[in-house]
């Protein structure tokens, strides 16, 4: 699944309107609680470490122009190719994320052992590894 489908999908379905880092950690708690409760990834695109946790770059350069103020909701015409179970699970992460701060969601990321913390450089941003994103969910 395209990562730019799920993005929409939040940000139609969220009770909040986010910014690209809570969308961002919205898009990697989604990856996380699918392989959890479907042991198989959601999204085919990369994510990668950068200061503020995990981010797929492609998301974060069609969002960036919004800053830190909330984007827009997508326009509703537009069909996302999402199973029911699919939309189920990122439901329930969507609902987890819109009640913690955005503070709440970087720290939950940057968990001491988690995927972002084994990849994250100073000044780099490197892809993290899938398997370490399927060990953080185990």
């Amino acid at each position: 699944m395209k990562a730019s489908d799920v993005a929409k999908y939040i940000l139609k379905n969220s009770s909040k309107r986010l910014s690209n880092l809570e969308l961002q950690k919205t898009l990697y708690f989604a990856e996380i609680d699918f392989i959890k409760e479907h042991k198989k990834s959601l999204i085919d695109d990369n994510f990668e470490a950068w200061q503020f946790g995990p981010v797929v770059r492609d998301i974060y350069m069609e969002y960036r122009d919004y800053g830190a103020n909330s984007i827009d909701v997508p326009d509703n015409q537009e069909k996302l190719d999402l199973s029911d179970t699919e939309k189920e699970t990122i439901a329930k992460t969507i609902k987890q994320c819109n009640s913690k701060s955005y503070w709440d969601l970087v720290g939950e990321t940057h968990k001491e052992g988690g995927a972002w913390d084994k990849t994250y450089q100073k000044g780099q941003k490197k892809i993290i590894d899938k398997e370490l994103i399927k060990k953080e969910a185990e």
